[in-house]
Formats: structure tokens, C-alpha cells, sequence
């Protein structure tokens, strides 16, 4: 096995910026490519030689997965010395756990906004025979356009895929796995367990809180196995009923229980999202008509007068929407979403969103310019989506953008307000977190494969950021041994 030296600053075509992590299979560098110093990627350089087999998988299926906006990208897959490495798109960005550690808990709307785009991205890793198996927030990032990517395929397994594990020994995260998945066999459908994991990741966005707690691996198992979570409403009250019972469902201890696939969980949220929204003002229910209700006394005509001139103000109101602003359905200025004005990106292919008011059948059209008068501006038009991606790197400097909407009769908006953003590179130092182990019963403390505490209950590191795979041996007990992988990040304590 080739050893790599940091001093080297090379691996492959790729100079070496710093290390950003270590795991299980690899360890995990910061980098930029020698000949194109706009493309900064992450790569991954393979650690133990008995996981080739496994490394190039993830790199198989990160492959299949190729050209979905919400999967990090694979960029290259080539040797080392006698090693084998990955490069993968570099996310400008922050992970889910990190955000809510800081932040708390995540309103409604956004947490099921994240929770939809992670559905749409399993349906599509699902349709391709592919199942993550690891979905919690720390393999969630949201970058800096507010998209959300999703990382680590390190243990995904694809139909067709040898058994790289041991029969009946788990691989994933304890506080996120379904039963199932702690003593799995070769039927375990891990679409399924995949959707459990969604559930729990749903559960701890909106509350703060996971749905089941234990010091260790076995007493996880035994709690979902035989209690129930606490029901989300009793932790957060901004929680619908109708939440309540997708997150539930979801989380149901019987695998057929819970939803058949990710579609249709996606669904289920973005129905309770359309029913949430305000119903049109004017509207009509049919069981509200007068024919319906009994007769009334007619009113006096002096107690009339007033709503005569209410529909008097209401007519000349529809007669200046008519004529003068160009008739109904003219579509809105858009509002702007990311990046926030102001915004410093650290990616020359920024990706721009904004609200999609044009409608069914309609356009945008996106102006972008280097001074906030738009002197020389540039346009992309025909846009059919509320966003936009460069392709082509952009030079590292300030940008000013605005868009319209444009109905599908032609008609256009005004402009929105005129955002702005910076793009700039930052370097920064390898930064380090605190990590904390307690194991009941005592057992052999591995990390990455290295002993770190043999018959310990207890393990404190300091280690780079990054993640990890922590496994426990006991020979004493019925499973003998247990595995977590977790991600370390900066100045935390786990």
C-alpha cells in the first residue's frame, strides 16, 4: 500500500489544500486541480487495502447517479501509487446536524422542504437499484444556494451488489436505522429502511429531539423494537396533526407498515404543503350559496346603502385591475431567494433561485450584471424553472441579478429587487472537535480499525473533522460487536 505524505501536495492531476476528514475506507483532502485552479474538489484517498472492493462500488454508484443537482458528483476515479481515489464535487455548504446543533430545530415549512427534495433524490437512487442506508444530517448539506445535496454513499448497496458484510451484522447508524437494519438478512429491503431513516431525520428536524434514545447500539434496538416514539406535537405544537402522521407512519416498526416507497411519502408531504396554503380570496364554496339557506327578512334600504357602496368600490377596483394594469393573470415581480443579497459564494458556478410566480406555461428571464445600475447587462432568457446554474466557471468578483416572470400569454412582470453576491475563495485551517465515547457494557474501542481503548467504557479524542466509523467489540455479549459511523465537526463535542 502506497502511504501518502501531505508534503507531497499531490495526488494524482490534484494539489492538495488541506485534510478535511477520515473515515472508515479513506481519508478525505481538500483540493484544487493543478492545471485548472477553478475546479476545487474533494478527494478521497482509499486507507485500508481490504475495502478496494467496496471503494470502487461507492465510486460505481456515484457514477449511476451522475447529473442529479442533489447528489454529490463524482469527478474522476483513477490510481494513486497502488492506491485507488475518488475525486467528488466540493460543496460549499453545511450539514444538517451542524445547522440544527446551532440553530435548533427547523421551522415546518423548511424542514418539509428539505425532507421533499431528499424523497425526490432517493426515488431517483431507488429507480436505479440503489439504496443509500446511511441517511441522517450529517450526510445532508445544504449548500449555499440552499439546495440540498446528499453525501457519503460509503455503505450503499445496489441489487447485484456481493455481500460485503457479514450476515446478521449491522451497518449504518444506530439512532437512524429501522429494526431491521440492526440484524439484517439477505430479504432486508432497505428502500424501506431508507424511508425509516427519513422519518427519524424529519422527526429531529422539526422537534430537535430524536424519536429513540439508548446508551448503545442494543438498548436502540430494544426501544424500536418494543415502545413507541413520543408523538411529535407533544414536543412541538407548530406540528399538524397530519404531520404527525406521515413522520409516524414512517417510522413504523413493521417495514410493510410504513410507506411503500419514497414517492409516495413525497407526496403525502407536498399534499399536506398544498392544503396549508391559503385558499384564493373570492372563492365560493357551493354548500355557502343562498339556495342552500333558508330565507332571510330583507334588510332596510338605509341598511343596504353601505354594502351597495362596497360593491360600488369593489366594481371600480376590478375595472383599474382590467384596464389599467393590462388585464387578469399578469404574473408578479418574482421574489428572490438565494444567494441572500449581500452573499459571499464560494463556488464560480453559483446556483440562483427564486420564486416561480409565472405559472403554469410561463417563463423567466434572468439579468446579471457587474454594477447595480445594469449598464452592460448580460440575459439568459426562456427559463422554465425558478432557477438557474452556470455551466462555465465565472470570474471571482461581484455580481448584480434581478429576474421577470413571464406568463404563458406572454404578458411580463416587472422586475424583483436587485440581489447581489460576491464570489471569493477562503482558505482556512484544519479544524478539530472533541469526541467523546461511552460504551455499557465495557467493550474494545475502535476508530477507523485502530484500537483506540481496549475493555473501556469510556473514550475521549480530540481528532480532525470528518467522519468516522466507531466499532465496539465485546465478546461477551449476544452480538459481539457494533458499528456507528458519525461526522465530527468543527468545535464540537460528541
Amino acid at each position: 500500500m502506497y502511504i501518502f505524505d501531505v508534503s507531497e501536495r499531490n495526488i494524482g492531476s490534484y494539489r492538495i489544500l488541506k485534510k478535511i476528514g477520515s473515515g472508515g475506507m479513506a481519508t478525505v483532502y481538500l483540493a484544487v486541480h493543478r492545471d485548472v485552479p477553478n475546479l476545487r474538489v474533494v478527494v478521497k484517498l482509499l486507507s485500508d487495502p481490504g475495502m478496494v472492493e467496496r471503494f470502487r462500488q461507492e465510486a460505481d454508484k456515484l457514477a449511476l447517479l451522475d447529473g442529479h443537482g442533489n447528489i454529490c458528483q463524482i469527478k474522476h476515479f483513477f490510481n494513486h501509487g497502488d492506491d485507488f481515489a475518488i475525486a467528488m464535487e466540493y460543496i460549499d455548504g453545511v450539514t444538517l446536524d451542524d445547522l440544527i446543533k446551532k440553530q435548533g430545530k427547523l421551522s415546518i415549512d423548511e424542514s418539509i422542504r428539505i425532507v421533499v427534495e431528499v424523497l425526490n433524490t432517493l426515488k431517483f437512487a431507488h429507480e436505479r437499484g440503489i439504496c443509500h442506508r446511511d441517511i441522517k444530517p450529517s450526510n445532508l448539506m445544504i449548500d449555499k444556494q440552499n439546495r440540498v445535496k446528499i453525501i457519503d454513499f460509503g455503505i450503499a448497496k445496489a441489487e447485484g451488489d456481493p455481500n460485503l458484510t457479514v450476515a446478521g451484522s449491522s451497518c449504518g447508524t444506530p439512532t437512524y436505522m429501522p429494526p431491521e437494519q440492526f440484524n439484517p438478512t439477505d430479504t432486508t429491503d432497505y428502500t424501506l429502511a431508507d424511508i425509516y431513516a427519513v422519518g427519524t431525520t424529519l422527526y429531529y428536524l422539526t422537534t430537535g429531539e430524536l424519536p429513540f434514545k439508548g446508551d448503545n447500539a442494543f438498548a436502540l434496538r430494544d426501544a424500536k423494537l418494543f415502545s413507541d416514539p413520543v408523538r411529535p406535537r407533544r414536543l412541538n405544537k407548530e406540528i399538524s396533526k397530519e404531520l404527525e402522521d406521515i413522520i409516524l407512519k414512517a417510522l413504523e416498526k413493521n417495514p410493510q407498515d410504513r410507506y411503500a416507497a419514497a414517492e409516495q411519502m413525497r407526496k403525502a408531504l407536498e399534499n399536506l404543503r398544498m392544503a396549508a396554503k391559503p385558499v384564493a380570496a373570492g372563492s365560493v364554496d357551493v354548500a355557502d350559496t343562498d339556495v342552500l339557506k333558508p330565507a332571510r327578512k330583507k334588510r332596510p334600504i338605509f341598511r343596504r346603502i353601505p354594502i351597495i357602496a362596497a360593491l360600488v368600490v369593489a366594481a371600480v377596483a376590478v375595472v383599474y385591475m382590467v384596464f389599467l394594469r393590462g388585464g387578469p393573470g399578469e404574473p408578479t415581480p418574482p421574489k428572490l431567494y438565494t444567494p441572500r443579497a449581500g452573499a459571499t459564494v464560494e463556488t464560480r458556478t453559483p446556483n440562483l433561485r427564486w420564486e416561480t410566480s409565472a405559472g403554469e406555461g410561463g417563463a423567466y428571464e434572468l439579468h446579471y450584471a457587474a454594477d447595480p445600475e445594469f449598464s452592460n447587462p448580460r440575459t439568459i432568457a426562456s427559463l422554465t424553472i425558478g432557477e438557474f446554474t452556470w455551466t462555465n466557471p465565472l470570474p471571482e468578483e461581484k455580481y448584480f441579478w434581478r429576474v421577470k416572470a413571464i406568463n404563458a400569454d406572454g404578458k411580463k412582470s416587472d422586475f424583483s429587487e436587485t440581489y447581489s453576491f460576491l464570489i471569493g475563495i477562503a482558505e482556512s485551517a484544519i479544524p478539530r472537535g472533541d469526541m467523546e465515547l461511552t460504551v455499557s457494557p465495557s467493550g474494545d474501542i475502535y476508530i477507523d480499525d485502530e484500537l483506540r481503548g481496549r475493555d473501556k467504557n469510556n473514550l475521549r479524542l480530540t481528532l480532525d473533522t470528518g467522519t468516522y466509523i466507531i466499532r465496539v467489540e465485546n465478546r461477551r455479549s449476544v452480538q459481539k460487536a457494533i458499528v456507528d459511523t458519525i461526522y465530527l465537526a468543527e468545535n464540537a463535542r460528541i
